[in-house]
């Protein structure tokens, strides 16, 4: 059995050289190849082949586990190279997709293509099922033929050259990995740009490792050359604007973690009473269940998919680059940093003198203190230079409740129990907490709003009140709480008030998203004449028109709501998970490949074709 063994793992030496080569066949002739320069050549073919190393011991594995359990390595030896040629036949076709997608296999794919409609979109002649089927077959001579090959070869040298492989594994794996921390922190496109060619690849990524041993400065990330976008075309054509000879000013004050059964007169007395004389969306999802995505859906009008890419290309929002070209004041004033995650970077990088970072030993003290610094600007404002204010309050994510402060809603917790949640328990005393700091915001909401009326702002200011996402307190009674964790109303719906420049109170029943407030920015008050297609994947918000398979998350793990609130998820895993709004599985739903279709394209908008 020993001898068995080894003769298997040189077979399995060749697997993992078959899966690199198909790996690097990705690169080769692909968009992203002509980006690539020597740094990003060593860091693919190291990264190929110690990934590729990992697919192929799932086979040997399996070979392993069948000869100790017949004895028979004729049987074990026919199991392994079935199992390699399996894999070899799914990168094959993974490679294929992601071309056309940008997506690996997985299980929105599956769905995609054996759905209802699959084939309206894959018209397929006799010719290409030839040809795949002659790619198939080679695929397997070839392994048949290197198992025996390998099998002599052993027999030969009596060597299974474990020590080189192991060597070579741990070498390539170190230096891929290492070089993807660092590329990740000095912006090198090559490197992490090509990372997404690797299926399941989740590379090591250490920013805050780099810059504490000095490999690069904080302040070095805005500075960086971040060169050529390649293969992204945002927006898709160039902006053109019509500038008012007026523009108000504009203010976003997001909520972080704002559940949206809150706002009422009780919970909030300031913004629900100054809701009632502006436009109120009931029916508003965020881009996101996290602050990541959902603040990034908010300025982009498009999908934290994109986080990445536009990342690394130093891709800024359309939003921010017009209002810095219609001459606006810019500020932000965010109780949690503005580094992690790295909004000063993607959205403020063209911005001198952002604040990114508050003042105070606890998120109660910075809320208060950033109410304070609105306020204090404010006094400063004139008619003749508009400016645009993110004001992003954070107690209610935080939860951290002052014991100095009253209790309007009595509980024993002062902060968050996390070890202490379930599914049977009473969310009341947890629920009272969260209350208590909502609660709290709301009189720091109440504060701007006072000052706003008092200096005569609110006349000539388009001000959007809303919360970055939910927050659950197990509505759905499967035993889910916060926020992050699934794309259920209570983890998406939120909030949003709207009040317009001479607008009056108004109520709106019909879906709107977060993408949406970039392009009612720009189309209503910006100027941009530009179909909102250009440059969001949003509709204004007063158009009524049903924002069907909406899309939440991010590259790893998004969803899309489609109808009444059904789930359709992309699992990290690739896996669909196809649940109704309440996290119910819809065991029988039948997936529409033509609409799902459009819908990828959609979430691809912002690639070059």
């Amino acid at each position: 059995m020993k001898d068995g063994l080894k003769r298997g793992f040189v077979f399995y030496i060749f697997s993992a050289i078959f899966f690199a080569a198909q790996f690097v066949s990705y690169m080769v002739g692909s968009p992203m190849a002509e980006n690539m320069d020597g740094l990003g050549w060593a860091f693919y073919l190291t990264a190929a082949v110690s990934h590729a190393a990992i697919f192929a011991a799932v086979p040997y594995l399996l070979f392993a586990l069948t000869l100790a359990a017949t004895k028979n390595e004729k049987i074990a030896g026919g199991v392994h190279v079935f199992f390699v040629t399996f894999i070899n036949a799914l990168l094959y076709v993974s490679g294929n997709i992601f071309a056309l997608y940008r997506q690996h296999l997985n299980g929105m794919m599956l769905s995609l293509f054996f759905g209802e409609g699959g084939s309206e979109i894959f018209q397929f002649d006799g010719s290409i099922y030839a040809r795949n089927f002659a790619a198939f077959a080679a695929m397997l001579i070839v392994n048949i033929l290197a198992k025996i090959g390998t099998a002599r070869l052993f027999g030969l040298r009596q060597r299974f050259y474990w020590v080189p492989a192991l060597t070579v594994f741990l070498s390539t794996l170190l230096f891929s990995n290492a070089t993807h921390a660092y590329a990740a922190v000095a912006q090198r496109q090559s490197v992490v740009k090509s990372a997404a060619y690797l299926p399941y690849y989740f590379p090591m990524t250490a920013t805050r490792f780099m810059i504490r041993i000095g490999v690069v400065e904080q302040g070095d990330l805005l500075k960086v050359d971040f060169g050529q976008q390649s293969e992204l075309q945002y927006p898709r054509n160039q902006i053109v604007t019509n500038i008012p000879d007026s523009l108000p000013n504009i203010i976003i004050l997001a909520i972080d973690s704002w559940n949206y059964r809150t706002l009422n007169p009780d919970v909030m007395p300031n913004v629900s009473r100054f809701a009632d004389s502006c436009e109120l969306f009931t029916n508003h999802l965020s881009s996101s269940n996290g602050t990541r995505g959902s603040i990034f859906g908010m300025f982009y009008g498009a999908s934290s998919y994109y986080w990445r890419d536009f990342d690394v290309s130093g891709t800024t929002p359309v939003l921010m680059d017009e209002l810095q070209n219609a001459g606006y004041q810019i500020k932000a004033y965010a109780s949690a940093t503005l580094n992690n995650p790295n909004f000063n970077k993607l959205m403020f990088r063209k911005v001198p003198g952002i604040q990114t970072e508050t003042e105070g030993d606890s998120v109660y003290k910075r809320d208060c203190r950033i109410t304070e610094q609105f306020i204090d600007f404010a006094d400063t404002v004139s008619n003749d230079n508009p400016f645009f204010a993110f004001i992003f309050y954070d107690l209610a994510h935080g939860m951290t409740y002052p014991k100095h402060l009253p209790q309007k809603y009595p509980t024993t917790w002062g902060h968050p129990e996390y070890m202490r949640l379930n599914n049977q328990m009473d969310p009341t005393p947890f629920w009272n907490l969260y209350l208590n700091c909502v609660s709290y915001v709301d009189s720091l909401v109440g504060m701007v709003l006072d000052e706003l009326d008092k200096r005569n702002l609110l006349s000539n200011t388009y001000l959007i009140i809303t919360g970055d996402h939910g927050q659950e307190f197990n509505e759905n009674h499967k035993n889910y709480w916060g926020h992050g964790s699934n794309y259920t109303g209570p983890q998406i719906h939120v909030p949003l008030i709207v009040s317009r420049p001479q607008g009056s109170a108004a109520t709106y029943s019909h879906r709107t998203t977060h993408y949406d407030i970039s392009t009612t920015l720009l189309h209503d008050v910006l100027g941009v004449q530009n179909p909102t297609s250009d440059y969001s994947m949003g509709l204004p918000l007063a158009d009524t028109t049903f924002r069907n398979w909406h899309i939440v998350g991010d590259n790893l793990n998004y969803a899309f709501i489609i109808d009444q609130n059904t789930i359709i998820e992309k699992k990290p895993s690739g896996m669909l998970d196809i649940c109704d709004s309440t996290l119910n599985p819809l065991k029988n739903f039948k997936l529409n490949a033509v609409e799902l279709n459009n819908a990828i394209n959609r979430l691809n908008m912002f690639y070059k074709q």
